[in-house]
């Protein structure tokens, strides 16, 4: 394939229609890796995280809406920090990267 059409190709099959979909994937290994190690009393902080993606993919985000979230996950002076979304990150790195990489593969393939 020439130059010309490969180009014409990236231009008519842009990446940016396969990143909101990636990034839910992403989001979504993260969220599982992290609600593994969410400290349990009730349940309730573990049922309550969830992701969201910005439109077009750019940024995802995993989070609570339950207030004591932050202290659990930060910790205070009278209790040990448990950053379960930063170690839910750390464990998904293996699988986040074999996500980017199949993603990069199909998207090349698409275009031959």
């Amino acid at each position: 394939m020439k130059p010309d059409e490969l180009a014409a190709r990236l231009k008519a099959h842009p990446f940016s229609a396969v990143r909101e979909t990636l990034m839910n994937r992403v989001t979504l290994t993260v969220l599982r890796h992290s609600q593994q190690r969410t400290p349990v009393r009730t349940g309730h902080l573990r049922r309550s995280e969830t992701t969201r993606v910005e439109p077009g993919g750019l940024r995802g985000f995993i989070g609570t809406n339950i207030q004591y979230g932050v202290w659990v996950h930060e910790g205070t002076r009278f209790m040990a920090a448990r950053p379960f979304f930063v170690e839910g990150m750390q464990d998904s790195r293996a699988e986040i990267a074999t996500l980017l990489e199949k993603a990069g593969s199909d998207y090349l393939e698409s275009l031959t």
